[in-house]
Parts: structure tokens; sequence; C-alpha cells
């Protein structure tokens, strides 16, 4: 009898609308998935669980998401860090794009991201 590996995404995003939608679409194709609005719900799905990778809204209200990565990270290195942003009045989709990439992240999308664009990149970064 062969085992089937789950393999396991926490979306952390402010916006309870897309973390529905990614939710769905990813655990359609197959993905367990866990939902955080904030570092301190993320962190608090790290003291249980461990996963694959990890999903992050850039701006999460008051909170960065380059934060997020660095606490994410210091409970799981090794899991990859795709980050998704619809950008901030202050900062370019570029800048935010730039300092992502240069602290680690695997991945940057821009909102409102394509499902198969969505699925596509989930499946570069862990299958």
């Amino acid at each position: 009898m062969t085992s089937v590996t789950v393999l396991r995404v926490l979306i952390v995003d402010d916006d309870l609308s897309i973390l529905r939608l990614m939710s769905r679409l990813l655990e359609g194709a197959g993905y367990q998935v866990r939902l955080a609005s904030c570092l301190s719900d993320a962190l608090a799905c790290l003291e249980t669980e461990s996963f694959d990778l990890f999903i992050l809204d850039f701006w999460l209200g008051s909170e960065n998401g380059l934060d997020v990565m660095r606490a994410l990270r210091m409970a799981q290195p090794d899991a990859p860090v795709l980050f998704l942003s619809g950008g901030n009045q202050s900062i370019a989709l570029e800048t935010t794009t730039a300092l992502a990439e240069m602290q680690g992240a695997a991945e940057f999308l821009y909102k409102p991201v394509p499902n198969l664009t969505l699925l596509e990149a989930v499946r570069r970064h862990i299958g």
C-alpha cells in the first residue's frame, strides 16, 4: 500500500475574500490549506503544524509581509515563501518585489492573480 503525501500551505492575508478564494482553489487541487489573517494567527498555526509553503500578502494591515516572512522562517527555515500584493499607494510594486526577493522570497505575484498562475507558482515551489 502506498501512502499519499498531502502538501500543506499556510496562506496569510488580511482580506477574507481572498483567503476563501485561494483556499478553495488550492484545496480543489489537493493541497491542505490553513488560513491566517495576521502574524499572530500564522504563528498559532505553526505551534501545531508544519507547512510546505507559505503564501503571504505583502501588506497585512499594519504588519509588513517581510516581518511576517522573517517570523515564519524562524519556525520553518526551509519552507518557500510566495508573496502576493495588489500594491500600496506609497511604494511601487517593483520596489516591494525587489525587497521580498532580496530577503529570500521564492516568488512575487501581483493581485489579482489568475487561478492558473497561482497553481503553477505553487507547483513550481512544492510540486
